[in-house]
């Protein structure tokens, strides 16, 4: 009987802090509990092959995984909640958990940092090879710091219109000046200090600043703008995507209790860009991979069947 693999992966929604800081490209990583999962069947030649047949980013990190392990490719399916294009890393997820799927099915596990490797041979990614949340240097797929899992918080997320393309937004990013720099490196040493005190409130406003900076580098997204300010009067924290269309606000689970959570929901939806969801952080250990058995019929046994 042949083994099948699946892998699972949690996507994000956007990143608490991004930017770069001495010609350091970097982003925050704070996971979510949505995300994709992958299923792999090995197959008999080097092709893989996946269905839907659109998630060719998926297609090809578990051609780089197949490669890594000499091993031959085979069949690959994706199944994900994660919205596509939306900045909530739909594509670090499905190749994250594509990558995973085809280790298990070989029965072996491969480390975060050979994955980060192999995602970021396909594009530029999101940490979330990695349980717990971390600074990620996306376009090399390097690990800057570890920082603990992300605190029990709730976000209350707008997801917007539209699509951007991670990798063509990475190559036309505008320059940071040094006003920017400095602020993001306040940022996250504020995100850096809440994460490890797990203090919600510290996270979002690490958080705002980093939106805030976003928004200077790009005045015509006037959602961003209207968020920006929704928190600065409320004084609520933000977790937005920085090369997408979802944009929030974090908050602590004590914060249902004063009818904040319902405030920024009602507020949100009032900006009528696309629909608004509640949406945990990934605090607690999931598995991330395993094996299934693969039963094919023998030959002529359908045909039996339906004689």
């Amino acid at each position: 009987m042949k083994h099948g693999g699946w892998g699972f992966s949690s996507g994000t929604f956007g990143e608490l802090v991004q930017g770069v800081i001495n010609d350091t490209p970097f982003l925050v990583t704070i996971p979510i509990r949505w995300g994709t999962r992958a299923k792999f069947i090995p197959g008999d030649n080097q092709e893989v092959v996946v269905y839907p047949t659109h998630r060719k980013k998926a297609q090809m990190a578990a051609m780089l995984a197949c490669h890594t392990l000499k091993k031959p490719g085979g069949t690959l399916s994706i199944s994900s909640v994660i919205p596509i294009g939306k900045g909530m890393a739909s594509s670090s997820a499905d190749i994250v958990a594509s990558i995973r799927a085809v280790a298990a099915a070989y029965g072996r596990t491969l480390p975060p940092s050979v994955i980060a490797r192999l995602a970021a041979q396909v594009e530029p990614s999101d940490g979330v090879m990695y349980p717990q949340m971390v600074v990620f240097e996306p376009v090399k797929g390097i690990l800057l710091e570890k920082w603990p899992r992300a605190p029990h918080a709730v976000i209350v997320g707008l997801v917007g219109h539209g699509r951007v393309n991670t990798a063509l937004h990475h190559q036309s990013r505008a320059p940071y000046n040094r006003l920017h720099q400095t602020r993001l490196q306040e940022a996250l040493k504020i995100a850096r200090e809440a994460a490890y005190s797990h203090d919600v409130r510290g996270m979002g406003q690490a958080g705002l600043i980093s939106a805030e900076v976003e928004w200077e580098r790009n005045r015509h997204d006037r959602i961003l703008g209207q968020v920006i300010e929704e928190a600065h009067e409320h004084h609520w924290g933000v977790v937005t995507a920085h090369s997408g269309t979802a944009r929030g606000y974090l908050f602590s689970p004590q914060d249902f209790s004063s009818h904040e959570i319902s405030q920024a929901d009602r507020f949100l939806r009032t900006l009528h860009n696309g629909p608004v969801f509640r949406m945990w952080t990934l605090t607690r250990t999931v598995e991330t991979q395993g094996q299934f058995d693969v039963d094919f019929p023998e030959p002529g046994h359908e045909d039996r069947h339906e004689a």
